[in-house]
């Protein structure tokens, strides 16, 4: 996945791959008012954060734990 799932920083629509210099955002969060996945943590090369809990009353995902394991670039 990869590369495929867009997501705006700076008011701009990238792909993942476009950072891999100064590590890669992942879309953790919808804007339901935007219609799109709003980039909100950074991968890091020893770990990552994941999306574990949904608030349907705000109709996101948010992020609550820390994946401590290692993520192949």
């Amino acid at each position: 996945m990869h590369g495929l799932m867009s997501y705006r920083r700076f008011g701009r629509a990238r792909s993942q791959r476009s950072d891999q210099a100064l590590g890669r955002y992942v879309a953790t969060e919808l804007r339901l008012e935007l219609g799109c996945y709003v980039a909100t943590e950074l991968l890091l090369e020893l770990g990552r954060y994941v999306a574990t809990e949904l608030l349907l009353e705000l109709g996101r995902y948010v992020t609550t734990e820390r994946n401590t394991r290692s993520v192949a670039a």
